[in-house]
């Protein structure tokens, strides 16, 4: 019986530790850095839908660092892909340059009057 209190007693710490793990692979793939902007940015004319709606998420994480890619992301708002639009949008609003709200408001005001 004291041996099983042992191996129990051991187990929050493990769990502890591969929960850290994983937490921490998480945020290191979030982070935006040299190689993965760039790419992201060629990827935004990818004929492939999941290959733009990764590079649009990629691009969010970047912040004002995406500014160059402004004009594209607001012509991917809007994509007939549902997914890539609306990651277009977001990653215009984690943009949050002048353009990025400029290009914001356009599509809004574009989808109120039925365009």
């Amino acid at each position: 019986m004291l041996e099983i209190r042992r191996q129990t007693s051991r187990w929050p710490y493990r769990q502890l530790l591969m929960v850290s793990v994983v937490v921490i692979e998480i945020m290191l793939s979030g982070c935006c850095n040299e190689k993965s902007l760039p790419t992201a940015l060629r990827n935004l004319n990818s004929p492939n839908a999941s290959d733009r709606n990764k590079a649009l998420q990629v691009i969010a994480q970047c912040g004002s660092r995406g500014e160059s890619a402004v004009r594209r992301i607001s012509q991917l708002m809007y994509d007939e892909n549902v997914g890539v639009a609306s990651s277009a949008a977001y990653a215009l609003r984690k943009i949050d340059s002048k353009r990025a709200r400029e290009a914001l408001k356009r599509a809004e005001r574009s989808r109120a009057e039925g365009r």
